[in-house]
């Protein structure tokens, strides 16, 4: 039986700002002059995290760029426009709209309560414009800072979410031997990013980043079935790298249907995997060889500093076989770090390491958990990485990263802190099964992956510079670059992306 799964996308509904304030400036200033101005108090807000009066005034530097016909300078502005007005985005709440949305979605707790939940050290806030704003997926962390309130809900509903799909894998026998690949899955995807026509401006080249799937220890036998229109590909990495991206470049005069449709489809086996590691069988590391140099090193969103190492210290103590270590860092984390959404496009536009983020304030969803295990990891040698896709779960497809740590001898060993954390909203799961599901996701990971990236801080490739914003290197979307376009193209890729994918 064929099982179809439409990945979610997190829903970034993006707002563009339209300024009805009158233009202050000196009118005899010419306008580019007058663009540059507003453009650096733009900059000055921006900084200081007065994320909606910056995106005030890139936009009337947008408009200043315009008049002047300095096209480089007006994509300039867009885009900061773009970053400032979705990093505001990510806090929409002040305090009296957040404790509104808080009596809805918990009547039956007390006002006291309610104000404890939203005062917590883990409540994501922002101070701007002289005001603490409150992150948009506050409700959802509250809910999974209590797992309790979890465990009441999935009472009543009979079903917990992913560990009620995951156990039975977890805890049937494995049948593979002493192999540590097994119960491979066939599946079939598309990615399709379908955009109106009158979205796009007459002229202009529109660049595309197209995901695809790559081959990795667990996901095997990956074909490229087609990938159109053809005749706009410029180059592809092919299956056998660390991402997987074609890459196209689009005429947009040549284009007169109602849509431009920009369609991947792909194959591949995805395949259990469980490993089985004798503690006293992990080899030395080559601490010379590109790959152990390249993971043990400091990246964007995986930070080694001073903190970090010290924290894995604490961790870890006396310990010095990288599989205990490891095995040390799985637990604490999971332990002390609950699940909640984070406000990712603030980070990657502010710079704020996501692995940073966890340690300052204990709490992180599967990206910015991953990325902190292994900056951990790192800061003890250990290479490790964070891998991004998707997760196929039935009933709960969507966008998902997990992490790796490698053991010289073994291999990349799979690591998933936000699925282990996610038996702990189980109403009727025994202490025993539930350590046996958090144990599972140290080492063992079950099939139903999609691995696009085996490492989240790689540019995309070619390499975009600056053309694409947001700078993130994740591309569960496809990325876009546009100089022509009037509002930033990624927009376009939140809207009308669509990934699909079939389990034969």
């Amino acid at each position: 039986m064929k099982r179809i799964f439409l990945i979610s996308l997190m829903a970034c509904m993006l707002t563009v700002v339209i300024i009805a304030a009158g233009d202050t400036s000196d009118t005899q200033t010419e306008p580019s002059s007058q663009g540059d101005t507003l453009f650096a108090q733009g900059e000055k807000e921006f900084n200081a995290s007065n994320f909606h009066s910056a995106a005030d005034m890139f936009t009337l530097a947008q408009e200043k760029y315009s008049t002047a016909g300095d096209r480089a300078a007006y994509i300039r502005a867009r885009d900061m426009s773009f970053l400032s007005t979705n990093a505001g985005t990510n806090f929409p709440y002040n305090r009296s709209e957040i404790e509104t949305e808080m009596a809805q979605a918990f009547p039956n707790a007390s006002a006291a309560q309610r104000d404890a939940w939203l005062d917590a050290p883990m409540t994501a806030t922002l101070k701007s414009e002289g005001e603490v704003w409150y992150f948009s997926e506050t409700i959802h962390n509250v809910r999974n800072h209590n797992p309790s309130i979890l465990q009441e809900e999935n009472t009543r509903a009979h079903h917990t979410p992913l560990y009620d799909e995951l156990i039975p894998l977890i805890t049937a026998s494995w049948n593979n031997g002493n192999g540590t690949y097994g119960a491979p899955v066939t599946y079939t995807g598309s990615t399709v990013l379908n955009i109106p026509r009158e979205n796009l401006p007459a002229n202009g080249t529109l660049k595309v980043w197209m995901p695809v799937p790559i081959e990795s220890g667990s996901q095997t036998n990956v074909t490229i079935l087609s990938m159109e229109p053809s005749q706009y590909v410029q180059s592809s990495t092919g299956v056998g790298g660390d991402i997987g991206l074609v890459y196209l470049e689009i005429p947009l005069e040549e284009i007169t249907d109602p849509f431009l449709n920009i369609t991947a489809r792909y194959s591949f086996v995805q395949h259990e995997q469980r490993f089985s590691i004798d503690p006293a069988k992990v080899l030395p590391y080559n601490t010379s060889s590109p790959e152990y140099l390249q993971y043990t090193a400091s990246s964007k969103n995986v930070a080694l500093t001073p903190e970090i190492k010290a924290t894995a210290l604490s961790i870890v103590g006396n310990e010095t076989n990288p599989y205990f270590q490891a095995q040390k860092l799985y637990w604490d984390t999971i332990t002390t770090h609950p699940y909640s959404h984070a406000p990712h496009f603030w980070l990657d536009v502010t710079g704020i390491p996501e692995s940073q983020y966890v340690l300052e304030t204990g709490i992180g969803d599967c990206a910015s958990q991953s990325l902190y295990f292994a900056a951990l990891c790192r800061s003890l040698g250990i290479p490790a990485r964070a891998t991004g896709g998707y997760q196929m779960i039935e009933g709960s497809a969507g966008t998902h990263i997990w992490a790796e740590y490698y053991l010289e001898g073994y291999g990349w060993i799979p690591v998933d802190v936000t699925a282990a954390e996610g038996g702990d909203a189980s109403y009727n799961a025994t202490p025993d099964d539930l350590h046996r599901y958090k144990a599972y996701y140290f080492g063992s990971l079950d099939p139903y992956r999609f691995i696009i990236q085996k490492n989240l801080d790689l540019p995309v490739i070619p390499d975009a510079g600056d053309a694409v914003i947001p700078p993130s290197g994740w591309v569960q979307l496809p990325k876009i670059a546009c100089d022509t376009c009037t509002d930033n193209p990624m927009t376009l890729s939140f809207m009308f992306s669509k990934v699909t994918v079939t389990k034969e």
